[in-house]
């Protein structure tokens, strides 16, 4: 007898973005086309060379986390998962004293957690010879003994989903992706198969990072991935445009909770969108100087598409990975022009990384939500600071203002710096 698929709905959503708590005020940013970068607060720009980011303010971490002894062994990137997870909670409108929280898990985005620089710095201060330079030896008798004791527990990047299990009870599947920046996207995908084949009935998922801290910025800017243009804060990340030459970093988390669909209406639960299809795929000898490599990502886009059983006319909003990086926005857009050759005149498409910069592990989770609220409110915001596309990007985007219209199915696209894609298809 074959058992009927299971539905998988969205019923909750928790943002921690630059526009501020809860997905509120990152919608509103989104339908005025209002961007959240400005210049870098941290450290003194002085010989530095990044300047602008998408940076969180006045973010108090004991809101969420009652155990003050817990922050201890928790990194940014924790706290602001744990934070996420509690607004995607209360969104939800979800009692968990009443629910099994055998069946109910978490599936997180996330990856390299960097290092601070002051804790860090006290175990290599102790590991220098007399002439300044680092002794391995020393670090292993002295420096390690320096630091911290549960120093190792804070870097480690099962350690945001271990810790949102434990705030809130949750003894359903864990799992942690680190497929780059398309990890919070995989997580999502993955939590929602979880739900299907009937593992879970709820999960949340989505992803956390913060790269704004010496290590992570240093990293993108040795791998040339930055925008150089360091004029105007909320005009300098224009994805797709004919000024685009990169990212600019931004940090926050996105969760959202997943949900067995007859598991939610039988709650009453308010359903903003339900997941139709998920397609995971890497590009084939990846390489982003050839602008003709886009196979993987076309690949993404065509399995989500035939797991939600929708072809690519029935598609009305496209919601853009669109990096900023010259050579990514090229791919993408040839990939979308093959795979909806024919229906590309009815398509909208937009993404949401000029309002809160680009959020590495912490991205998908963002967007998706983004796309899932246009759905929900039949309103397209527009994609900000494009003002000249360029010529191998000519997609039909929304620009200007924001478009009230009734879409029907929205496909997200989230694609990894290493060639690792994740696409969803949303229902309304």
């Amino acid at each position: 007898m074959t058992k009927t698929p299971r539905r998988v709905a969205i019923t909750g959503l928790g943002l921690i973005t630059p526009c501020g708590k809860g997905w509120r005020p990152f919608w509103q940013a989104f339908l005025e086309s209002r961007s959240s970068i400005s210049y870098l607060s941290r450290w003194p720009s002085e010989g530095f060379p990044v300047t602008l980011a998408g940076q969180i303010e006045n973010f108090d971490p004991t809101e969420y986390v009652k155990n003050r002894k817990s922050l201890k062994v928790m990194s940014r990137e924790t706290v602001l998962a744990v934070a996420a997870s509690q607004l995607a909670i209360e969104d939800s409108g979800i009692n968990l004293a009443a629910v099994d929280r055998t069946r109910f898990g978490i599936s997180l985005g996330t990856g390299i957690i960097n290092n601070d620089l002051d804790e860090i710095g006290v175990g290599i201060r102790s590991s220098l010879e007399q002439d300044g330079s680092f002794s391995m030896k020393k670090f292993g008798q002295d420096g390690i003994r320096a630091l911290y004791p549960l120093w190792m527990l804070k870097y480690m990047p099962n350690m945001p989903a271990c810790h949102i299990s434990m705030v809130h009870g949750l003894r359903g599947p864990s799992n942690t992706v680190t497929t780059s920046s398309a990890a919070s996207a995989h997580a999502i995908g993955e939590a929602v198969q979880v739900i299907k084949r009937g593992d879970a009935d709820m999960m949340l998922a989505g992803g956390t990072d913060s790269k704004l801290n010496a290590m992570g910025l240093s990293r993108f800017q040795l791998l040339g991935l930055l925008s150089r243009q360091n004029h105007i804060p909320g005009k300098a990340y224009c994805p797709f445009d004919q000024r685009h030459d990169g990212i600019v970093i931004g940090e926050g988390a996105g969760l959202v909770l997943v949900e067995e669909y007859h598991h939610a209406k039988a709650r009453g639960a308010r359903i903003y969108g339900e997941v139709a299809g998920y397609g995971s795929s890497s590009d084939y000898n990846y390489d982003p100087r050839i602008t003709e490599d886009f196979n993987g990502k076309r690949l993404g886009m065509v399995r989500a598409l035939e797991q939600a059983s929708v072809e690519p006319r029935e598609i009305d909003l496209l919601f853009a990975n669109g990096s900023g990086i010259p050579l990514e926005d090229k791919q993408e857009s040839s990939a979308i022009k093959e795979v909806f050759e024919g229906a590309l005149s009815k398509l909208k498409v937009t993404g949401s990384k000029p309002i809160t910069g680009h959020l590495i592990y912490g991205s998908g989770g963002v967007e998706l939500a983004a796309a899932v609220l246009s759905l929900y409110h039949g309103v397209i915001p527009a994609l900000a600071n494009l003002e000249s596309p360029d010529t191998d990007c000519d997609l039909p985007f929304v620009l200007g203002d924001s478009l009230v219209f009734q879409s029907r199915h929205a496909l997200f696209n989230s694609f990894g710096f290493g060639g690792q894609n994740a696409t969803v298809v949303l229902r309304k």
